[in-house]
């Protein structure tokens, strides 16, 4: 067994979230009286924090973020458990390497009790030792923070390590703790563009882990 320990981004990797954000947004944008709404471009900044999306993508005053992140989380709350679905083979796969003894991590930009109520609603809640959100960490991805607190937390050997993710936020972040990446791309980066940050591995599916592990 190479890898012990599996440190997983949740949006775009374990979890289909891109309709919730995109709705979510719009709310926030039609609060804000925000006109230009590019879809594509709060695509591209999936898995980043929220305050770097209102930023770039709303071009958001500095003082209305912290205002503007409680109304975000707040609808994203009402409507995620009816708009978020594991993708294929995630639930199986996570419960066969919890069964094989790997110790599973979630390193999110999402807010931490938003990806407990969803994991919970799957019944997977209780297989993690770690479940990081955007709370975990002072400094958000792509840096190493959360990582590095995951491994420093529970006295992993980094060596053992993978981190899993769909975007080069977090092939960067896992590249700048030194644990070794994989790259999947079924989420909301190309291939194209995770082959350009050069992970360790790059899986169409999140079920070819198992080969890798």
């Amino acid at each position: 067994m190479k890898y012990n320990t599996l440190i997983l981004d949740f949006d775009g990797t374990i979890a289909d979230t891109k309709k919730s954000i995109i709705r979510t947004m719009k709310f926030v944008s039609y609060k804000y009286n925000i006109k230009n709404f590019d879809e594509k471009l709060i695509e591209s900044l999936i898995g980043l924090p929220l305050k770097t999306t209102f930023e770039k993508a709303f071009a958001l005053d500095e003082k209305l973020i912290p205002e503007a992140t409680f109304v975000y989380r707040k609808h994203y709350n009402e409507i995620a458990i009816d708009t978020i679905s594991l993708f294929d083979g995630v639930k199986e796969t996570l419960l066969y390497f919890h069964q094989k003894g790997i110790n599973l991590a979630i390193a999110s930009s999402k807010g931490k009790a938003t990806l407990i109520k969803i994991l919970k609603r799957h019944h997977l809640y209780d297989i993690f030792s770690f479940v990081g959100g955007d709370e975990d960490a002072k400094n958000k991805k792509p840096a190493p923070d959360i990582v590095n607190f995951i491994v420093d937390e529970h006295h992993y050997h980094p060596k053992e390590c993978l981190v899993v993710g769909d975007t080069v936020f977090d092939i960067e972040m896992g590249q700048r703790a030194n644990v070794d990446t994989c790259g999947v791309t079924y989420g909301n980066n190309s291939k194209e563009a995770l082959e350009k940050q050069k992970p360790n591995y790059i899986l169409d599916s999140f079920r070819d882990l198992t080969e890798i592990v």
